[in-house]
């Protein structure tokens, strides 16, 4: 298939060596808002991939070029960038072609679903995300060499709407073979691991990381003994969300088993701890990092707005997200994701238009 991947950072980068392998066409889209280039054999299609060199079709920064003959439009961004970019690329988007959020859930779709509505009301297209990136990836910007060091599996996915959902996997099976449907949006963002697992323990670790943030390793350092009670409650109090929404409630080290970045036979301390996939991640090195700022407003803020209208209590999830607006710039939190912003509401919306 001719596949628009619309971001030229690690992820994206690895997607591109990924499905160019695996037979795709691949067109790279990079942004010129963008605060860095990429390496110069990236502008050129080259990159290093399984200890070989990959050529995938294309990289630009024309947001047409990138999107008018693509099947399927990928995005490896952060989520909080997304509008942005589809202000970029979608005065060229065309009826049928698919819309792939590949990255942490948030719900995200529904905004752009929203966004192209009022600005193209007339243009059909597929939109719909993961619960998950779709593999572990690293990319080496002076080697400018990609890796994938896991494949996910199990990874929910929905479209939005949720009738959907069928018919794009019916396409991104042929991209990747770990997804699986999630009954609707909000079953894989009440799935994603990040919120969980990284404000928590960074803020609880906040004097280590403005006095030493460039030596702090959240799983392996800021996962402890005691830091683990609390990503264990801020996990109860997402599988009642789950439970009061009638998904499955599937406590954090079974999901991480199931997706493979944990191993079996360990406390879920010693699973974050010694993590192949995760232990050697630095930082976060700073309290604007994405795992707090991101994580917070994108994650823990929307999990404690499904919670209040299923009525469900989320006191620690509470807590968290107390601390970090007390630590934090207001600016960090003027339009967080909640159900009002994305207009639903969950017990109606649940088996209906979600």
């Amino acid at each position: 298939m001719k596949v628009a991947i619309i971001g030229a950072g690690n992820g994206g980068i690895v997607a591109a060596a990924d499905l160019t392998e695996k037979g795709h066409e691949v067109t790279l889209y990079h942004s010129k808002s963008a605060l860095k280039d990429p390496h110069p054999n990236i502008i050129d299609g080259n990159v290093s991939f399984k200890g070989k060199l990959i050529h995938f079709e294309q990289y630009t920064q024309d947001p047409k070029l990138a999107v008018a003959e693509a099947d399927v439009i990928m995005t490896c961004l952060p989520t909080n960038i997304l509008l942005e970019i589809f202000k970029e690329i979608g005065p060229h988007l065309k009826d049928g072609q698919m819309i792939y959020i590949n990255g942490a859930s948030s719900m995200f779709s529904i905004l752009i679903h929203q966004y192209l509505n009022e600005t193209r009301p007339e243009l059909e297209v597929y939109i719909g995300e993961s619960m998950s990136l779709t593999y572990a990836a690293r990319y080496d910007y002076t080697a400018n060499e990609a890796e994938v060091i896991l494949y996910s599996e199990h990874n929910l996915f929905s479209a939005y709407p949720a009738a959907d959902t069928k018919i794009m996997l019916e396409k991104l099976d042929a991209l990747y073979d770990c997804f699986v449907p999630a009954k609707n949006i909000m079953e894989p963002a009440l799935n994603n691991g990040n919120p969980e697992s990284h404000p928590a323990p960074a803020i609880l670790n906040t004097g280590f990381i403005d006095n030493h943030g460039d030596e702090f390793y959240l799983y392996k350092d800021g996962v402890t003994e005691h830091t683990i009670k609390v990503i264990e409650e801020i996990d109860v109090e997402r599988q009642e969300i789950c439970k009061a929404l009638d998904f499955d409630a599937v406590d954090k080290s079974e999901r991480s088993i199931r997706s493979k970045y944990f191993k079996e036979g360990a406390s879920l301390q010693e699973q974050y701890n010694t993590s192949p996939i995760l232990k050697d991640l630095l930082g976060p090195t700073h309290l604007e990092n994405r795992y707090i700022v991101e994580d917070v407003t994108n994650g823990l803020m929307l999990w404690k707005s499904i919670a209040e209208a299923v009525e469900v209590k989320t006191p620690t999830i509470d807590s968290i997200i107390h601390l970090t607006r007390l630590m934090l710039d207001d600016e960090h939190f003027k339009n967080p994701l909640t159900l009002e912003r994305l207009g639903l509401d969950a017990r109606r919306d649940l088996n209906g238009q979600v």
